[in-house]
This record gives C-alpha cells, sequence and structure tokens, in this order.
C-alpha cells in the first residue's frame, strides 16, 4: 500500500511540472532584434605576409625561402617592431607540377603576422617587399579599444530594443513586461578597404591614404524577447 502511495505522488508532481512548463511556454511576449555599430579610433594596423619560394628542388626552393625570410627580418629590426607584435607559422614545403604537368616544382609557404601602430611605415614596408618579390601581403586596420567599442555597441543595441519593444506595446495597446530572454550573436568588425601589391604599384608617389583618418566599425546584434500582459 506504502509503494502505491508513493507512485500516485510521482505521477502527481510529474503532471504539475508539465502544466507549469505550459504556461511559460504559452506566455504572450514580444520578440526584437536589433543590431547596432560603434565607430572607434583605428591605431594599429594588421600586416598579414605569405613568403613563399619555388625551385627545381626541395633544398633550392628552401634556399630562396630563407632568402626572403631574412629580408622581412631585417625589414622588422629596421622599423624596431617589437617580438612580441610578431606572430608566424613554420614553413611548408610541397611539391607541385607545372603548367605542361611534365616536371614538377618544390614549393615554400610560410604565414608571418605584424602588428605595429607607426602607420607611416605601413607603406615603406610594402615597397620593399615589393623590391624583393614578395607576391602575397595584406594590411587591415585595427584598435586597441576594441573592446570598450564593443561594449558601447552592445549596450547601444540592448537600449534600441527597448525603445523598439515599448514602442509597439504603446501601438498595440499591451502593457510590457520584463525580459524573459536575451541573446546576443558574435561581435562583426569591418574594416576599411587594404591595398594589394597591384594597387600599390599604381598609386600616385605624391599622395598617401594614410593622410586621413581610418575608424573601425564593431557591429552587435542581440535579440530579447519581453513579456507583455493586457
Amino acid at each position: 500500500m506504502k509503494r502505491l502511495f508513493t507512485l500516485s505522488l510521482l505521477i502527481f508532481g510529474m503532471g504539475c511540472a508539465t502544466q507549469a512548463q505550459q504556461i511559460v511556454t504559452n506566455q504572450e511576449k514580444i520578440s526584437i532584434n536589433m543590431t547596432a555599430s560603434e565607430s572607434i579610433e583605428a591605431d594599429v594596423i594588421i600586416f598579414n605576409i605569405n613568403i613563399n619560394a619555388e625551385g627545381d628542388t626541395p633544398r633550392n626552393a628552401f634556399s630562396l625561402h630563407k632568402e626572403r625570410e631574412s629580408v622581412l627580418a631585417d625589414l622588422f629590426k629596421k622599423f624596431d617592431i617589437n617580438e612580441e607584435d610578431i606572430n608566424f607559422q613554420p614553413i611548408r614545403i610541397n611539391k607541385r607540377y607545372t603548367n605542361n604537368g611534365k616536371s614538377q616544382l618544390s614549393a615554400t609557404s610560410q604565414q608571418v603576422s605584424v602588428t605595429f601602430t607607426d602607420f607611416e611605415i605601413y607603406e615603406d614596408i610594402q615597397l620593399t617587399l615589393i623590391e624583393n618579390n614578395f607576391d602575397s601581403f595584406s594590411g587591415n586596420f585595427s584598435s586597441t579599444k576594441m573592446e570598450n567599442g564593443k561594449e558601447k555597441a552592445l549596450l547601444s543595441a540592448i537600449e534600441a530594443a527597448k525603445q523598439k519593444a515599448q514602442l509597439i506595446a504603446k501601438a498595440s495597446g499591451v502593457t510590457l513586461g520584463d525580459v524573459i530572454n536575451i541573446s546576443y550573436s558574435d561581435y562583426v568588425v569591418s574594416r576599411p578597404k587594404s591595398y594589394a601589391r597591384t594597387e600599390m604599384m599604381t598609386m600616385d608617389a605624391s599622395s598617401s591614404m594614410m593622410d586621413f583618418a581610418q575608424t573601425v566599425s564593431v557591429t552587435a546584434n542581440i535579440s530579447i524577447e519581453f513579456a507583455i500582459s493586457n
């Protein structure tokens, strides 16, 4: 008899939980999706370089690669770029067929990324790379104030979502309640255009885009659900 009584209580408890869940699920609500952006001053450049070389043998390709690697290292030393601002991957060597498909070449590749704050050296570095047969590099603006910009963008998105929800509730004749759910996506950072090797070669030497101030736009996407009542 005691076992039967315990089982009855268990079934009754499960029924209560199911009913409570249905009440929460059926709660009336307003869902708002909002995006906000914050522009912050660009004060650093992230410069990505791909060191590559080719040769008829792996040893010849590697030797040429080391020559170009030395040019890049000397360039960093010339402009006093800090060691902690330089990141690189190990050298990769592989074989590939030439266009005629009858012979093979050995090719190397190595990714290098450097961050610096002196915008005046940006074009000098690119020109030096071009003069030494580097053909794969690009730069992007960034900011050391990125985290602050992310927080401001998120706060702006939340405030805008609240105002939109209040407007909809008022126009619909309902009362806006508490927030019942909130989520946001990853921040999207858009940067100004970077210049590739071919574009740099066609630029007028007397002008420079670095003469203009640059900003970085940080965007926050947010979704908020507000409870409503009549």
